[in-house]
């Protein structure tokens, strides 16, 4: 057990956390996922074969084991290692890649390649000969430096930044042109009678002061800037229209009758007395009405039936309807008669509070119900006093809890993503598997799990790159959300969660530049910046004093935290330090980015994440539990 005092203060504590919830966005994130994994029990059927998506996949009518994989085809893969590549040649190919994540990868034909420091060519993967290569037939050629010209695609180095092709050859923008002469492309000065005739009124051409206008490409001189083409004349958008008139298009008055009726329901009101002012102000589908009088009755999103609940009365209708809200109610697209007691909508159905027997389940209006129902957590309608609903699953014993599709005892079970797993000492969820926290041999990657011993690796250089056991020689590059496992390459490093080519790339904080040109003034090349996880910390590291804060702002040379608690897993003590809270900062552009009102696990030196929780209390709970001798 705790001290009393230290108990005390790690509830204090925690509580902290859950009220400050600077950690905000952690919480919410975690609700949102929990609130899906509740709806959806990740369940599916293969073969008749019932199986949980998070530990296998159905490709094909073949179930295979393992968490994350996705199908290629027949064969099952993790997009986290490899890329599946689809082409259509008659039927449709596919083909796997491994060792490049989907995350960063684009595919050359059935090939994946890395789409930052790589280029496909007509098929052919190449490496980049600078960031902003292009392809010249199958090679690539550096487009600030480079021009691919002429039929053959011939790559020429370019001359200066404004010379252009001229067929096989290049030439000055500023002193020369490309003229045509005996169906052949040539270079001339710029004051040859070619030159005159090829670039015609196209340099007297102003687009401030003239406009081209009509079918015949007429320049017209502007007359003012509100002033547009009609036609082979040009109108004043303030005064005139340009109207369609026996299939001509001539300038007319704004009040003219035409105009109103290019116009619409545009919000323009008819000035000529002799017609009625348009009561039309706002469209409702193709449809005219004006708010003061009416409303619009629309569908909230795209679904794939459009039409009432059995038994209602009212025009259900993809297309958007004109209502009176004083005599009908319009419930998601659907319009009805209003009656006294209607005073909300359950999707397209209306109802009202005041109803007996009618239950509302994620926008579906249910009759016939006895007093005391609810809505599942799965949106189904059951009587807590007579059963337990478990994703879409009744069980008779009432006030149960659920674990997945079953119910499960908490006094003696533990309950992993809708996995029931004994309870015992020391156990905690990895996924949908549980392990014992304190065993060093057993190692949890975002909710994978693996037995170290059985893959005959040892504890302490045991470490996780996203959901994959890192290999010793691989690398794994990191940001905010995201970890992606690279081989290792020479003369590559990590940007956030990108593995780039220092030749190509330079790295500040998390963001990628093309690299200077030679001569040009530059601070720094090559940096390396990258979010590390809290759960590749060795035991040590993990259990001693580690410090936990709100990022409030970030600049050059420091980052402003606060809410800080100072955590010390191995005495199981969390204390609060003053705020705010200054960390130093060496070097801006080796550190990776922080997100204001985002919260970070650090020390004096480095910044963690940690990639396996959903919130700080379950990231709190694991550490004080994986280091504190109870």
């Amino acid at each position: 057990m705790l001290q009393k005092g230290s108990q005390m203060l790690l509830l204090w504590a925690l509580g902290l956390v859950w009220l400050t919830c600077g950690f905000t966005t952690v919480c919410e994130s975690a609700m949102g996922a929990n609130a899906a994994s509740k709806n959806d029990c990740y369940r599916k059927t293969c073969m008749e074969i019932k199986y949980d998506i998070r530990e296998a996949v159905c490709c094909e009518n073949r179930l295979d084991s393992g968490a994350g994989l996705s199908c290629c085809g027949q064969q099952s893969f993790n997009p986290a290692v490899a890329t599946c590549c689809k082409v259509e040649h008659g039927k449709a190919t596919t083909a796997l890649t491994q060792g490049l994540s989907e995350t960063v990868s684009a595919c050359c034909e059935l090939k994946a390649y890395d789409s930052l420091n790589e280029i496909c060519c007509q098929s052919t993967i190449l490496a980049k000969p600078a960031p902003k290569a292009q392809c010249c037939g199958k090679e690539a050629f550096d487009e600030d430096k480079q021009m691919c010209c002429g039929r053959n695609r011939t790559i020429l180095t370019r001359n200066s930044t404004h010379h252009q092709c001229c067929g096989d050859d290049q030439y000055d923008m500023k002193t020369q042109c490309c003229c045509e002469k005996n169906e052949t492309l040539t270079v001339q000065p710029k004051d040859s009678s070619c030159c005159a005739e090829a670039l015609g009124a196209s340099e007297a051409f102003d687009e401030d002061k003239h406009m081209y206008c009509g079918r015949n490409r007429t320049i017209l001189t502007r007359n003012s800037t509100h002033h547009q083409c009609c036609g082979d004349d040009q109108y004043d958008m303030k005064t005139q229209c340009c109207c369609e008139k026996n299939e001509t298009l001539t300038v007319q008055p704004k009040d003219s009758s035409c105009c109103a009726e290019a116009l619409g329901a545009s919000g323009v009101k008819n000035k000529n007395k002799n017609r009625p002012q348009l009561n039309c102000t706002s469209l409702c589908g193709s449809s005219c009405y004006n708010p003061n009088m009416s409303r619009c009755c629309e569908r909230n999103q795209t679904k794939a039936r459009w039409c009432c609940t059995p038994g209602m009365t009212g025009k259900c209708d993809a297309v958007p309807t004109v209502y009176d809200p004083k005599k009908q109610v319009c419930c998601d697209g659907c319009v009805s008669e209003k009656r006294p007691w209607i005073d909300q909508c359950c999707g397209e159905t209306p109802y009202g509070l005041a109803q007996r027997g009618v239950l509302c389940c994620n926008n579906t209006l249910y009759k016939d119900r006895e007093d005391g129902e609810e809505c599942s957590e799965s949106n189904i309608p059951y009587n807590p006093a007579k059963g337990t609903i478990c994703c879409s699953q009744f069980h008779g014993s009432p006030g149960q809890h659920c674990c997945g599709a079953e119910v499960y005892w908490p006094q003696t079970e533990i309950c992993c993503n809708g996995h029931r797993n004994p309870k015992v000492e020391n156990m905690h969820c990895c996924g949908v598997k549980a392990y014992n926290i304190k065993d060093p041999q057993m190692k949890c990657c975002a909710g994978t799990l693996y037995n170290l011993t059985q893959l005959g690796r040892v504890g302490h250089d045991a470490r996780c790159c996203g959901s994959i056991l890192q290999n010793p020689l691989d690398v794994c590059c990191s940001r905010e959300d995201k970890e992606v496992l690279y081989t290792n390459k020479t003369g590559f490093r990590c940007c956030g969660h990108l593995y780039y080519n220092t030749s190509l790339w330079s790295c500040c904080a998390d963001k990628l530049s093309p690299v200077h040109q030679p001569g040009q003034h530059q601070s720094q090349t090559s940096n390396e910046s990258r979010l590390l996880s809290v759960n590749n910390l060795n035991e040590t590291d993990l259990c001693e004093e580690m410090l936990i804060g709100t990022v409030e702002s970030v600049s050059l040379n420091s980052t402003v935290l606060s809410s800080v608690l100072k955590i010390c897993g191995r005495n199981g003590t969390v204390k609060p330090l003053p705020s705010p809270h200054i960390l130093e900062t060496l070097n801006r552009c080796d550190s990776p980015k922080l997100i204001p009102g985002k919260t970070y696990f650090f020390d004096r030196v480095n910044v963690f994440i940690d990639f396996n929780h959903d919130s700080i209390l379950q990231s709190l709970s694991f550490i004080i539990s994986k280091c504190y001798h109870f």
